[in-house]
């Protein structure tokens, strides 16, 4: 294998860039070993382009691309040294993005692989331990300009050689999701898989995201807060590189940011991505954390209590609601006070209303089935966070189990909507102050909340924004510190 072929293998795996003024990115739409291309309604024409030849080839759904021969898809490389990427680099280009000078940028490296290639993983252990090498250099390549088969209606069969450009004006529907994206994708092979990307601006990529997070029928200010928020842990999760080996920049799910496409868009969602276009939220030397989540149910919460190390300065957690200011969440009294007293506004779509306050019940038994325990004889709540959140639970049965997550807490508990609820009936608190609840056959939960409580609480961004608040006073409360920065794309790529 020689090196010039794992440059241009390689080279395209990542394909941000910027264009005209625009950060250009990669957002997974499918993958699999086949995948079906149909119009949305009646037929399209797709244009398909390889990527190292001027020729296209226009072909009319509906459409079916298979690996041409997945078994010879993957070889071997040792990697040998990186160096910084220059024009006339010998080698193969790796991409990944850098905050620098308060500006995302797109760095470029230069991988030097040793000239042997090899046909399986053992072949390339072997190889290193002959010659004294680190196993942990060896990496996957694969094989160069593999071919897909793409099949009409009518059988006919067009082979084409990846990574492949495809348009169509029309809206696509891509292994069989029932959601229409038009435009410009990319379909390549990343391992043993197809992968289709939809290649697009980041604001059109927020578009996508904003109606699907927060609602298309949100107030113009809430819609600019997300898209804002939303815009900025797009950035964020660019640079955390997170896909870096999986032949795209973002995926399409909660993992990243849901991006369903035009569903669900309208113009006031548009209006609001490309009035803040650009806008994103930064700190002195970084980036802003801008996570969110549905509900706080009263305040925010800080990052260290919910996901541990250190608190970022803008993620300590805020009261989202001023009654919840006189008590004190991590006592569980006022707690059981506030859920249990505090009526809370009930004005927005029902899923709000049913965010704000709710009830839900579970067995014992299940409940230390969920936990890998056959009894369960009582609990301790060792800790709440600022929210209220349960952050740290231990349960005593035929062994015992301690919870730190407040993820995992939830689903243990049947994927309760938020860890902010307690549990009716009485408890005693410890000389450590814990308390510990002895339950019945069936808990009864009383929560409030939905999600993990950190950031902007969408709820009241929408309280805010029919409060006549706008986006930038709602983005600096649940954000405090931050500044809205614009020129982040200044410098482009290094």
């Amino acid at each position: 294998m020689s090196l010039a072929f794992i440059l241009v293998v390689f080279s395209v795996l990542q394909a941000a860039e910027y264009r005209d003024g625009e950060l250009f990115i990669e957002v997974l739409l499918c993958s699999g070993q086949k995948i079906s291309i149909a119009a949305a309604s009646g037929n399209a024409e797709v244009c398909f382009s390889e990527v190292d030849l001027p020729i296209t080839r226009i072909l009319q759904t509906p459409l079916n691309v298979s690996l041409d021969n997945p078994a010879t898809l993957l070889n071997w490389g040792y990697l040998e040294r990186v160096e910084p990427w220059h024009e006339d680099s010998d080698g193969h280009l790796r991409e990944s993005f850098q905050w620098q000078d308060s500006a995302l940028m797109i760095h470029r490296e230069n991988l030097v692989f040793a000239s042997q290639s090899f046909a399986d993983k053992a072949s390339a252990i072997a190889w290193t331990k002959a010659n004294g090498k680190s196993e942990k250099q060896i990496t996957a390549l694969p094989m160069q300009s593999p071919t897909v088969c793409v099949s009409d209606r009518s059988g006919n069969k067009t082979y084409l050689e990846t990574p492949l450009h495809f348009t169509s004006a029309q809206d696509l529907q891509l292994a069989g999701v029932k959601l229409g994206f038009s435009g410009e994708f990319i379909l390549k092979i990343v391992g043993s898989n197809l992968v289709v990307t939809h290649f697009l601006p980041l604001d059109e990529y927020v578009a996508g995201v904003v109606p699907n997070e927060i609602g298309a029928g949100a107030p113009l200010e809430a819609l600019k807060a997300q898209a804002v928020a939303a815009r900025t842990h797009a950035v964020g999760l660019l640079l955390n590189n997170r896909h870096k080996n999986d032949g795209y920049d973002l995926c399409n799910t909660t993992h990243c940011q849901v991006y369903k496409g035009k569903y669900q868009q309208n113009a006031t969602v548009r209006d609001a991505v490309f009035s803040t276009q650009n806008q994103i939220l930064i700190l002195p030397n970084r980036i802003a954390d801008t996570t969110y989540h549905s509900a706080c149910g009263g305040k925010t919460d800080s990052s260290g209590n919910i996901w541990g190390g250190e608190t970022l300065p803008h993620l300590v957690g805020v009261e989202c609601f001023a009654d919840a200011a006189s008590l004190d969440f991590k006592k569980e009294s006022d707690v059981r006070t506030w859920i249990s007293d505090f009526a809370l506004y009930q004005g927005g779509a029902s899923w709000e209303n049913s965010a704000l306050s709710w009830n839900t019940q579970i067995s014992s038994q299940q409940l230390a089935k969920n936990l890998g325990l056959s009894k369960l004889d009582h609990l301790v709540i060792n800790r709440r966070g600022n929210s209220g959140r349960i952050i740290d639970i231990t349960f005593y049965g035929n062994k015992t189990v301690r919870l730190n997550s407040e993820y995992k807490i939830r689903q243990a508990f049947g994927n309760t909507k938020s860890s902010f609820f307690y549990i009716k009936g009485s408890y005693v608190e410890d000389d450590q102050g814990r308390v510990v609840i002895y339950p019945g056959g069936t808990l009864s939960l009383y929560g409030r909340g939905s999600g993990h409580g950190v950031g902007m609480c969408q709820i009241g961004a929408l309280r805010m924004a029919r409060e006549g608040r706008g986006h930038h006073e709602i983005l600096t409360h649940y954000y405090p510190g931050t500044q809205i920065w614009e020129n982040w794309m200044e410098y482009g790529t290094r």
